[in-house]
């Protein structure tokens, strides 16, 4: 399999997540990987394909959101049992969908988080708020670095898990990726303290278990991109 992988290694399209795609979309059709096989770990696709852990995962992310491969416990990422031409138009619908405009993803993100706090109120447990306040401390260590951004992902990825849906969880990931690409590329996302304040807001909102204002307080904070969003789709319509 790794001789296959190894001449795969040559494709090229803009998206590192779609290039692995890609890969295993080849690696499907020409029979080295069948419906129902395992596929192999993370860390193995990351040396074969040449791409970091991050981008494989977000891959899965893709697929697994998508019916193309389910995670089994104790047995990894497994390909879904459909007949290959199934498989190869499902995988090819997930590499189309690609280039959407800014402001329809963070609209999207925007109705996501309002309403996957608003659950995370109702549903948290002392281990989902460990990982809440864990994920805003390494926002506050890492916010005059690099990795701010980043951290500021997982923070809201943190919310996203303790509203115990899993689809909720799996949309945000489908799409986040692409607004941190942007926010990172036009450096959009303003290194205003006022962002760490407004975090620490919604976590006291969660213990309260005050589902609106948990709602209320993430409408706030999103509300700034959500409006750049518009006016920059607004601005692209009228030139």
């Amino acid at each position: 399999m790794s001789e296959t992988i190894t001449k795969l290694k040559d494709l090229s399209q803009d998206r590192p997540a779609d290039v692995v795609i890609s890969k295993l979309k080849e690696l499907i059709n020409s029979g080295v990987l069948k419906p129902g096989d395992r596929l192999p770990a993370e860390r193995k696709m990351a040396a074969d394909f040449g791409f970091g852990r991050t981008q494989i995962r977000e891959a899965l992310h893709k697929l697994e959101f998508y019916g193309i491969i389910k995670t089994l416990p104790q047995s990894g990422s497994v390909i879904n049992g459909l007949d290959i031409n199934t498989l190869d138009g499902l995988i090819s619908d997930v590499l189309n969908l690609q280039n959407y405009d800014f402001f329809s993803l963070v609209e999207t993100r925007y109705v996501l988080e309002v309403n996957a706090i608003r659950l995370c109120a109702l549903r948290w447990d002392d281990a989902d708020m460990a990982k809440l306040e864990k994920a805003h401390h390494n926002f506050i260590k890492y916010f005059d670095t690099d990795d701010r951004v980043g951290h500021d992902f997982a923070f809201h990825r943190a919310i996203a898990e303790t509203c115990h849906n899993p689809v909720f969880k799996a949309m945000l990931m489908i799409v986040t990726p692409d607004i941190m690409t942007i926010y990172q590329r036009d450096r959009i996302c303003a290194q205003d303290n006022a962002v760490v304040e407004e975090h620490q807001k919604m976590i006291d909102a969660i213990k309260a278990r005050d589902g609106e204002l948990a709602a209320q307080l993430m409408g706030e904070h999103l509300q700034g991109v959500l409006s750049f969003a518009k006016s920059k789709l607004e601005s692209g319509n009228q030139n």
